[in-house]
């Protein structure tokens, strides 16, 4: 059985940054994921809490099937559009604003907004954590059933329901690029549990990045930069040499 590859962005391909928009993307790395994307016969996809506008825009020219925003985008293939359902943004405008209100308190607290959701960073401002911590689980109670907190590594996102790293394993898997093979999820996060876990019924496995902890995942890589030396050896395995070619 072939296998194919759902992997987390932030974290996992790449260091996590002080920001979400100062990260670094290592030199070759969108040539390496094309280059994987390719040998898979497609069957590769970004999973990320991100945007996948922000996903694109990062990994130019690469762009494949992809999960942004914990499920709540997804996109099939490399040529067919994004598709989402509608965001509630009378809902989004009162939790932007009240996490703006308290970002205002606490300089180096940092909000993030998304076409579903909004994210409290705290990474600038560790001792703000309990005071995000307190407001976003406010903001989940007024909002239940609308939205969910989904807590991560310094930040707390609260995210329209309906969506999360699973549901993108679970729309891929339904796809002819992905049907029948076994899938590998490698993430880092919490977030990445829920991927971990989709990928056991059909035969799949969970990779964790960084240190390990109690988790679905079954083994591990202890940096981004040990993932990419895994794809650069898969690929090696994988792609035909001059000399396997039929005359």
């Amino acid at each position: 059985m072939d296998d194919c590859l759902f992997l987390d962005f932030d974290g996992t391909l790449i260091d996590i940054a002080a920001t979400p928009d100062a990260v670094i993307i290592p030199a070759g790395l969108p040539a390496l994921l094309q280059t994987a994307h390719d040998l898979l016969g497609g069957a590769l996809a970004i999973v990320s809490g991100r945007p996948l506008e922000q996903i694109d825009q990062l990994l130019a020219p690469f762009a494949g099937p992809a999960g942004g925003q914990h499920g709540l985008e997804w996109r099939r293939a490399a040529e067919l559009p994004v598709e989402s359902p509608e965001p509630d943004r009378a809902a989004l405008a009162t939790i932007t604003g009240r996490m703006q209100q308290l970002a205002g308190l606490h300089p180096g607290l940092r909000v993030e907004n998304k076409p579903h959701g909004a994210a409290l960073h705290t990474r600038g401002a560790p001792g703000a954590d309990p005071a995000a911590a307190e407001v976003a689980e406010a903001l989940a109670r007024k909002f239940a059933g609308s939205f969910e907190l989904q807590a991560g590594k310094c930040v707390y996102e609260l995210r329209q329901s309906g969506g999360d790293k699973g549901s993108t394993v679970r729309h891929m898997m339904a796809e002819p690029l992905f049907a029948g093979r076994r899938p590998v999820f490698i993430g880092d996060d919490l977030t990445d549990e829920a991927g971990f876990e989709a990928v056991l019924p059909f035969g799949g496995s969970g990779v964790i990045v960084g240190e390990r902890r109690p988790t679905r995942a079954t083994t591990s890589f202890p940096t981004p930069k040990e993932l990419h030396r895994w794809l650069t050896d898969f690929i090696s395995q994988v792609q035909p040499r001059p000399g396997d070619q039929q005359p």
